[in-house]
């Protein structure tokens, strides 16, 4: 039998503080202790932590008799753990949009340090919102891959990006290894997933500035549309499509647009940023996944700066059609 503590309101919820139940794995213990305290009891456990002899721990973590698994919730009494204010929000966007389109404008050196900036920041918040759910995931890692696939691919180009993300992977897997509540599975292959993204992303817009800044700047304003399609829609009940379409609807329209003022041709354009919607709504569901457990739609998604999880793939997804187009 595994010793099972219990904190806050899981132990409201069952009512003990502490008891006992037979299992070899976490999975298998919470899963018997979700199943005999019912619906409250799992929906305080979606952002605790668990524990298992003062290490964190995950689903797959094997456990014996003598063992202890603690369950606690991420702030005392029970709070769930909720996105920033939208204020500090969009404020955190508007800055680090602005330092990309700046950064684009006056070289690829200053851009590359806007997008070194911008993956860092990223990088901790989607490490944190991981983390706060109890999904171990390493931060530095993944800032690392950023600046290491930024740097390689303003030196070698395509060629540094794509050896930068191979190596992003074996890095964060390795960092993974060598501390021990990133050892479950499940945050080893999270951690490899989020560094490739981030790697491959910030190094495919460096190669886009280096075919050219009008490439890079349609880019910017198509992400930049998109967002702020999916967050109005998002921030209201009125408008009669979900944020995911809204963001696709609002890609291909700006990318019309950009192809029509900055390319000189329209189409590589519009279906560059057809491909940057898709791989918004997808890196906004693998960014959700790590973040909350969930998919996009589904519910909340923790952490100020979700947005950008969409946006990282979709500058992989953008530079990627234009190489194969144009």
């Amino acid at each position: 039998m595994v010793r099972v503590r219990l904190f806050a309101n899981l132990r409201e919820a069952a009512g003990t503080g502490s008891l006992e139940i037979p299992g070899d794995t976490v999975e298998e213990v919470v899963g018997r202790a979700t199943a005999r305290f019912g619906p409250s009891f799992a929906r305080a456990l979606r952002t605790a932590q668990t524990w298992v002899n003062g290490e964190r721990a995950g689903p797959a973590t094997p456990v014996g008799d003598d063992d202890e698994i603690a369950l606690i919730p991420p702030v005392a009494g029970g709070t769930a753990v909720v996105r920033a204010p939208a204020g500090l929000e969009l404020a955190t966007l508007a800055v680090l949009t602005a330092a990309l389109f700046v950064g684009n404008a006056l070289s690829l050196q200053w851009l590359a340090v806007a997008l070194v900036l911008t993956g860092a920041i990223w990088g901790q918040d989607v490490a944190g919102a991981a983390n706060r759910r109890g999904l171990g995931v390493g931060a530095v890692p993944i800032i690392l891959a950023v600046t290491g696939s930024v740097l390689a691919a303003y030196r070698f180009g395509a060629t540094g990006m794509a050896v930068a993300t191979a190596g992003a992977v074996l890095l964060s897997m390795v960092w993974s290894v060598a501390t021990p509540h990133l050892r479950p599975v499940e945050s080893i292959a999270a951690g490899a997933l989020l560094a490739a993204i981030g790697a491959f992303g910030a190094g495919a817009l460096v190669v886009l500035r280096l075919r050219s800044e009008a490439e890079m700047t349609s880019f910017l304003v198509v992400v930049a549309v998109v967002v702020a399609a999916s967050w109005a829609t998002a921030s209201t009940d009125l408008v009669p499509v979900d944020p995911l379409t809204a963001g696709a609807l609002g890609a291909v329209g700006a990318g019309i647009l950009a192809g029509a003022v900055w390319s000189e041709e329209l189409w590589p354009t519009v279906v560059a940023a057809a491909a940057a919607a898709v791989g918004w709504v997808a890196g906004r569901n693998v960014g959700s996944l790590a973040r909350s457990g969930g998919f996009f739609m589904s519910g909340s998604t923790l952490g100020s700066l979700v947005h950008l999880d969409g946006v990282i793939v979709a500058g992989g997804a953008f530079w990627l059609v234009l190489r194969l187009l144009a």
